[in-house]
């Protein structure tokens, strides 16, 4: 059963289209995961000052960008200089995404958005593993994590730090198959304006995620925590990962 409604963990900013708290989802032991933690979210270029402020009081205090450089460059952080903020880039693409021409991006053109988060399962796992030991070197506090549109990178990390504590595969596609309607004002546009064979990269069908999930269940025993150690980590690191996420 779906735990809650997504509209009720959204943080609504003018600047901000797509963020989320990844607290309130009931596990499969009956804990909760706790809310002030962690926040998915798209890229914060737009944010204001006061704004900022209003996310530090949350409070944000660890942010990590999933985007290419390019895509740095062409919107800013507003975290990345702030001095009450610890901030990473850690980019899940080898490459710029807006580059069509890109190898990892035509593995979601060609095929879906399912394929292309098991490719990025596969191909960035040093970088997963980054993403994941930054997280428990963070300070106490939000831990916030963004890409672009906050869909598929963020969702494969969503879905990892939700499935490491055992959240049912139902709440999991939930969470990736809103994103969609959060974003829609942004992407639509967009999508009027593609072949009709590429307009799936800019939406969130719960059926990528489904794919996902059952990779994972192939592969790993339908958990995180065992792909998180088949990249390196520890009983007590895992443990302090899932500490971190339950309330």
């Amino acid at each position: 059963m779906i735990n809650k409604n997504e509209n009720e963990n959204r943080l609504v900013y003018p600047g901000l289209y797509n963020a989320r708290d990844l607290g309130g989802f009931m596990t499969a032991s009956g804990k909760w995961t706790a809310f002030h933690r962690f926040i998915r979210s798209d890229e914060p270029s737009a944010l204001t000052a006061k704004d900022l402020d209003m996310l530090l009081t949350y409070p944000i205090r660890t942010v990590i960008d999933l985007r290419s450089e390019g895509e740095i460059q062409r919107k800013r952080n507003p975290f990345k200089s702030h001095s009450d903020i610890l901030f990473t880039n850690i980019s899940l693409f080898d490459a710029d995404p807006d580059n069509e021409n890109d190898p990892t991006v035509q593995v979601a053109i060609r095929h879906s958005l399912g394929e292309l988060y098991i490719h990025l399962l596969k191909t960035r796992q040093p970088q997963i593993a980054e993403v994941f030991r930054f997280i428990l070197r963070a300070p106490d506090g939000a831990i916030l994590f963004h890409c672009t549109l906050g869909k598929d990178r963020t969702g494969i990390v969503a879905a990892l730090l939700l499935s490491l504590v055992q959240v049912s595969h139902e709440d999991i596609i939930n969470n990736y198959a809103v994103t969609y309607d959060f974003i829609r004002s942004i992407v639509d546009p967009k999508i009027a304006l593609m072949p009709p064979e590429t307009q799936h990269i800019l939406e969130s069908d719960a059926e990528n995620m489904k794919l996902f999930l059952q990779y994972l269940d192939d592969s790993f025993e339908g958990s995180a925590l065992h792909y998180l150690t088949s990249i390196g980590f520890s009983d007590q690191e895992i443990q302090e990962l899932q500490t971190r996420i339950l309330a």
